[in-house]
């Protein structure tokens, strides 16, 4: 670790420091300090998570894949193969970091979902602290990874007597209708959990199960849609490392069902987890390879879902011009859209993989004109955006209203602020997700120098009753 160290250039305070933004992305607070190197580099190993996280830490200095023992911190007995585990409830939380030979998970999406499952409270915790790995966003495009599968695959198992059935399948598709439903009125955190087991239970056995071509087709899809479900929830969650795992995954089954439009969608995924932690490049890219995909397999609606993120990363990059001509090629796709359809949820994207109307685009442009500097341009937008947003998506309709109020807070317009925010705790009550929290704690944070003003303090009485049902780290 100290020829590390050196090799990088940084102090002992500088890692601690790293380290503990590594950390945060996966909504783990930590306060390490230089005192905790110098114990580091005495031989002290720390205990896990913290070794994945300075090996990740390092790895974005050095812009090269460091290993626990490449730093001294090996020495772990490994772990069992996932895939000869019978019960995945025995599996070590480090089965689900078994390496490959390219991005340091299986190869086997079987033995990813069995080893990302969340069965107790210790396991959750652990995994909630996976860290975010930078280096996992070198995704192929479409073309490269299409060209290492040729379609649904039996996967024979001779130890596996099931064969795939009609009605497991249309449970499947169902369930993935049922936590779509969960996620949108509730938050990620509310069934994050009980998400995670189904597909290490149910699912993944069966993707090992023999079946016709067209069962298998529509397993899969239920499965890409699951398991890229499971992702939003950890994302939404601030669980962010084992979110990009699931994201992985899904782009594995997307590919195993030669479905672009699943690997697009993830890819778009991706992008939005990689903008919100700051790595503005990796999502411009991410977001585009994404647009591109779907200018060949999908419809209006969905090339504007994607170009609509293409401009919010690119104005988070600072590239105004390539946002400002992106987001206005998303709302001429969308007004395409719903001039064929007079509103067709399911042409506008309505399934468990992103649904996108005019609401969605609204917070998009909303997203890009706060990003370019446009506040007044932005509220007028979200504004408009709260008047669309179906009723169903009560976690959407709060985090809009949550923005909406910092946008007033920032002009200055501190009764509208407050107003918006009561909107925001109307919906907020209801939610379980890292999102809300992080909303009400920069509400908390915002309004403190105002308690003073009694309409302010009114507000923050209303916080200090806000206990979500907390489920994650």
């Amino acid at each position: 670790m100290r020829g590390l160290l050196a090799e990088a250039g940084w102090t002992e305070d500088f890692l601690a420091r790293q380290v503990n933004a590594v950390a945060a992305e996966s909504g783990v607070v930590m306060r390490l300090d230089r005192r905790s190197v110098t114990h580091w580099l005495a031989g002290r190993r720390p205990r896990s998570p913290v070794p994945e996280l300075i090996a990740e830490a390092i790895s974005r200095g050095l812009h090269r894949s460091v290993g626990l023992a490449d730093m001294g911190l090996g020495g772990q007995a490994a772990a069992p193969a996932v895939r000869e585990e019978r019960d995945p409830r025995r599996l070590s939380p480090a089965a689900a970091d078994r390496p490959s030979d390219t991005d340091g998970q299986p190869r086997d999406v079987v033995s990813v979902l069995t080893g990302l499952a969340q069965f107790d409270d210790d396991r959750r915790r652990a995994l909630s602290a996976t860290a975010y790995r930078v280096a996992a966003l070198a995704v192929p495009g479409w073309a490269q990874a299409a060209a290492c599968q040729s379609g649904p695959r039996p996967w024979p198992d001779t130890a596996c007597a099931q064969r795939l059935e009609l009605g497991q399948v249309a449970a499947a598709e169902q369930m993935a209708r049922l936590f779509s439903d969960i996620d949108d009125s509730f938050g990620g955190g509310h069934a994050r959990a009980e998400l995670s087991c189904y597909l290490a239970f149910d699912i993944a056995p069966r993707l090992r199960a023999a079946g016709t071509p067209a069962l298998r087709r529509r397993l899969l899809a239920a499965a890409t849609q699951l398991t890229y479900l499971a992702a939003f929830m950890c994302f939404d969650d601030g669980c962010h490392g084992l979110g990009q795992r699931y994201y992985r995954a899904a782009l594995m089954l997307a590919c195993e069902n030669n479905d672009p439009a699943g690997y697009a969608v993830t890819l778009r995924g991706l992008s939005v987890q990689a903008q919100t932690l700051g790595h503005h490049q990796h999502a411009v890219d991410l977001a585009e390879s994404a647009a591109r995909i779907s200018r060949g397999t999908t419809g209006p609606a969905r090339q504007a879902f994607f170009l609509g993120q293409v401009a919010v990363a690119a104005a988070a990059a600072g590239d105004r011009q390539h946002a400002l001509t992106t987001i206005a090629a998303a709302e001429r796709r969308l007004e395409q859209a719903c001039s064929r359809t007079a509103g067709d949820s399911a042409a506008q994207g309505g399934t468990a993989m992103g649904r996108y109307h005019p609401a969605a685009l609204a917070n998009q442009q909303a997203a890009v004109r706060a990003l370019l500097g446009d506040t007044k341009g932005a509220i007028a937008t979200l504004a408009e955006a709260t008047r669309h947003r179906p009723l169903r998506e009560r976690r959407s309709r709060a985090l809009v209203h949550a923005r909406l109020a910092g946008l007033h807070l920032d002009q200055g317009d501190l009764d509208q602020a407050v107003a918006v925010w009561h909107a925001f705790l109307d919906d907020a009550a209801f939610l379980t997700c890292g999102r809300a929290t992080t909303a009400v704690n920069a509400l908390r944070s915002r309004l403190h120098p105002q308690r003073a003003n009694r309409a302010v303090r009114q507000l923050l009485v209303r916080t200090t009753t806000w206990t979500p049902d907390t489920v994650a780290s």
